[in-house]
């Protein structure tokens, strides 16, 4: 099947129905995370979506990019030219590289309210974020020991950004610029954003061709959590006429419904076989070990994570009940152990 969009250099260009063009720069955001930073371009404006990680090897390749969109396919566009920058969310792969890109371009900054504190006091969210991490950590098990450790590799990113302003918000259901349309999908992120340009859809992170989207209790961050994410792929689901959909990573999306039912079927399978985990008592480390087995590094922590997301969503709904009250009552720093109504 001929492919819609033309590719040259590794830079991708896709012209929409009302010719609005789309050129998808591809990065290397950490040593074993490859993503993309979008440039929109009209006869009026051009956007920039995302800013990549902030390491110098995304930088170069953000460079290397909008010079192969001069190069090879002959538009006239550089950091200074830009109109705005938008970002789809509050996650250091995706809005890192805005220092560096804030050097060259003195264009406005927009975000979602619910991640621009992310971006304008860094620190903070770091900090209070790992105070929430901490409880968590222990309420599931993790050994004190290794919570240090998991917490040092949390914070070890805090060097890598310096706060930076934000000069306008991505409201849900706006028209931004007058061609592209803001939809709200918190879930992944609090603020994370799908833009739609004519028929195609900038998904981000919050749903990719192949992997499903990593997922975090809402007891850390609010407006995160299982259940946040299915509402919004819901949403989606509902916008009309979705032709191509194009993420933060991975290969475009030829048929975005089909994907969202995928990765809905995709949950619904993983609760149950957390359900089938607790038919005995079990603490977050056992469930994650259990769907996950061993992990390293920061695999650690994003497992832990998955399976708080789902245990949350579960216990919430009242499909698991926690087996060791009395305990608890006792010793404040037990683990809590669930099990199955």
């Amino acid at each position: 099947m001929q492919k819609p969009w033309e590719e040259r250099d590794g830079v991708l260009r896709y012209r929409t129905r009302n010719g609005v063009e789309l050129y998808r720069l591809p990065t290397r955001l950490f040593p074993e995370l490859d993503g993309y930073v979008y440039l929109i371009l009209t006869d009026s404006h051009r956007l920039l979506v995302d800013a990549g990680s902030g390491l110098p090897e995304s930088w170069e390749d953000l460079q290397r990019g909008l010079e192969i969109v001069r190069s090879r396919y002959g538009r006239p566009v550089d950091l200074p030219s830009l109109s705005a920058i938008l970002i789809t969310h509050g996650h250091i792969d995706h809005f890192g590289g805005l220092n560096f890109v804030r050097r060259q371009s003195l264009a406005p900054v927009f975000v979602h309210e619910l991640d621009r504190r992310v971006l304008v006091n860094y620190p903070e969210r770091l900090i209070t974020v790992a105070r929430e991490l901490r409880d968590f950590l222990s309420q599931a098990g993790v050994s004190p020991e290794r919570q240090v450790a998991l917490l040092d590799l949390y914070l070890s990113m805090k060097t890598m950004f310096q706060s930076t302003s934000v000069e306008g918000l991505l409201s849900d259901g706006e028209l931004f610029f007058g061609i592209l349309q803001v939809h709200h999908t918190p879930g992944h992120c609090p603020g994370q954003v799908c833009l739609q340009i004519d028929e195609v859809l900038l998904t981000s992170d919050h749903i990719l061709a192949h992997t499903t989207p990593h997922q975090a209790p809402e007891r850390i961050t609010r407006y995160t959590g299982l259940g946040h994410y299915l509402e919004s792929l819901r949403r989606v689901a509902a916008i009309p006429d979705i032709a191509l959909a194009f993420g933060g990573h991975e290969d475009p999306i030829l048929d975005v419904y089909g994907r969202i039912a995928a990765i809905e079927t995709f949950h619904r399978q993983r609760l149950e076989r957390v359900l089938e985990i607790c038919q005995e008592p079990r603490t977050i480390l056992e469930i994650s070990r259990a769907l996950f087995g061993r992990q390293y590094g920061y695999g650690v922590l994003l497992a832990l994570l998955e399976a708080g997301a789902h245990v949350e969503y579960l216990y919430d709904r009242g499909y698991l009940q926690v087996a060791n009250l009395d305990q608890l009552e006792k010793e404040l720093e037990t683990p809590i152990r669930y099990r199955r109504l």
